[in-house]
């Protein structure tokens, strides 16, 4: 059985299925054809496997629940917001001063906690400099340092702890 004639045999059990997913939302049409099209489009082997296992309703309910409940999905982009765009806030100056200050707070944490790495014992302030400020991959240092990537990730998690403990996001912004 190809693809289409499933659908056309199984329409309306799929149908049922995706109404209870979208709530009888006036848009359901819509989505199940956008579901069904993008179906078509993977492709004639992707087809026979999802019939062999039974499998065709499963994935358009799900692919239909996902369209349906991502703000980012093209349907919601479509249908549910049609001109395409967040709504946008408009800015007081005091949001704005806000968000200066937040601004500020993290350039503050940022440069403490960079005097906090450079306060570290030299093993430790190594790995911490050159993975969090240089931006060096625990696989590079592994093979500069001629040390299993384990242990380096281990002793990056332990730094991370660390600062996190240390540097307590929320009194920044307290601040």
């Amino acid at each position: 059985m190809d693809l289409r004639k499933y659908i056309e045999t199984h329409f309306d059990e799929i149908k049922r299925k995706i109404i209870a997913v979208t709530r009888n939302n006036s848009n359901t049409d819509d989505l199940i054809s956008d579901c069904i099209l993008s179906l078509l489009e993977k492709g004639s082997d992707y087809h026979q496997q999802l019939i062999l296992d039974d499998k065709v309703q499963h994935y358009l309910v799900k692919m239909a629940y996902i369209q349906f409940n991502s703000s980012t999905s093209p349907f919601h982009l479509k249908y549910r917001n049609p001109n395409g765009v967040q709504e946008l806030q408009d800015y007081h100056e005091n949001e704005i001063e806000v968000e200066e200050e937040v601004k500020e707070n993290k350039e503050k944490l940022s440069e403490d906690i960079k005097l906090y790495i450079g306060n570290l014992p030299f093993y430790e302030r190594e790995l911490a400099t050159q993975h969090f400020i240089e931006g060096l991959s625990q696989r590079k240092m592994s093979k500069k340092y001629n040390i299993n990537r384990i242990h380096i990730s281990k002793d990056l998690n332990n730094i991370k702890k660390n600062i996190k403990v240390t540097f307590n996001r929320n009194k920044y912004r307290d601040e």
